[in-house]
């Protein structure tokens, strides 16, 4: 599966991306949205892991701007703020959003989530 991973933590992007090439998935790490709304534009992906906060742009931001350019890709949003996400739950549900992870997260919990939306 080709995954785009976004977060401006440029390590977490990074070592994510890294666990879910390892688990035979082709990722790469977008640091902002900005990049990540190119990455997909140019590039196409059956998944983003998508963090909630970023600068400039927040990810449910980008997410609608993709939403509304027909990326059609399933979505795992991650946050390390539950009042955020609770504040957000009825605009995630209609941006079509698969799930939440909350930080912190294990690998093991990355990968039941990917298993069960790539289902």
């Amino acid at each position: 599966m080709r995954i785009l991973v976004v977060d401006d933590n440029r390590l977490l992007a990074t070592i994510l991306a890294d666990h879910l090439n390892a688990r035979g998935h082709e990722a790469v790490a977008a640091f902002d949205g900005h990049l990540a709304e190119i990455f997909c534009d140019r590039d196409g992906y059956d998944l983003l892991v998508l963090d909630m906060v970023l600068p400039e742009i927040d990810g449910v931001d980008l997410l609608e701007r993709l939403r509304q350019k027909h990326h059609r890709c399933r979505v795992i949003v991650i946050t390390g703020f539950s009042e955020l996400r609770e504040k957000e739950i009825e605009r995630l549900a209609l941006l079509d959003v698969a799930a939440v992870l909350e930080k912190p997260f294990s690998f093991s919990d990355v990968d039941a989530i990917v298993e069960s939306v790539a289902a």
